[in-house]
């Protein structure tokens, strides 16, 4: 074989190698994009959360090897599986309101507030847990340890947490912090909710309404998007679309 031959041959490999991944990952991955919205005040539908969350289904055998090994070895089958975490974020609005109460055996008012917060850190996760129907799904915020999408396992909680506390302004009255600041499946950037009342001012730690969301949902007649609301204390909106696209569709924009 002449040189230029040789060197056109090399050429195919190469490209043949790179242009042509293996079997294995060229497998077309499914993946659920979460959009919710909920609603802090029914006196006003401006003070609102929002989050966005993208899982990536992996079956249960490969998420749980040594289970899958030990039920393999009876003769049965792992079934099902579970939505890794890919990606989550959290947005929440500037909000405030007052409660009616009594100081010192006198009406008042205490002021409850927060400022605008985009999240630090969100953690989620999901499965499609019947075996028999793997249109149905169960999703939820935790800090239990979650499944990422490279298949290996990450507990929330080995992160370090550190809270940054009130500033005091010049002139202004300092807060004292009340409650314990913990890790929680949102965390906002900001994480203080503000108290005002009878001379006082303090800060505890913001609780998202998404801290313990949990759904149990179904895709219908070969549908591929799920549209529905939560109804009592919780009003939350939400859409979960199912695709091979791995792009988030609503990624960060306050729509659905």
């Amino acid at each position: 074989m002449k040189k230029p031959v040789k060197t056109f041959a090399a050429a195919c490999l190469f490209l043949a190698f790179f242009l042509c991944p293996l079997e294995r990952d060229t497998v077309a991955k499914t993946y659920y994009h979460v959009t919710l919205k909920a609603f802090l005040d029914p006196h006003d539908l401006s003070a609102v959360e929002w989050s966005w969350i993208t899982l990536v289904e992996i079956p249960k055998r490969e998420a749980y090897p040594e289970e899958a090994a030990l039920v393999e070895s009876y003769g049965g089958e792992l079934r099902g599986s579970v939505l890794a975490f890919v990606r989550a974020a959290a947005w929440r609005s500037e909000h405030s309101y007052t409660i009616d109460k009594r100081c010192k055996d006198r009406p008042a008012e205490m002021k409850i507030s927060w400022h605008e917060s985009w999240n630090d850190k969100v953690y989620a996760m999901g499965g499609l847990d019947n075996p028999n129907n793997p249109d149905e799904l169960n999703f939820g915020f935790t800090t239990r340890p979650i499944l990422l999408q490279n298949k290996r396992w990450f507990d929330p909680k080995s992160r370090s947490y550190v809270a940054l506390g009130p500033i005091r302004m010049a002139g202004e009255a300092a807060e004292e912090i009340r409650g314990e600041f913990i890790l929680r499946p949102v965390n906002y950037q900001d994480p203080l909710k503000h108290y005002s009342f009878c001379g006082k001012q303090w800060v505890e730690q913001y609780r998202s309404v998404f801290n313990h969301f949990h759904l149990h949902e179904e895709f219908y007649d070969e549908d591929n998007a799920i549209i529905g609301q939560t109804v009592g204390k919780k009003h939350v909106v939400y859409t979960v679309i199912r695709t091979l696209s791995r792009a988030h569709p609503n990624w960060k924009r306050q729509q659905f």
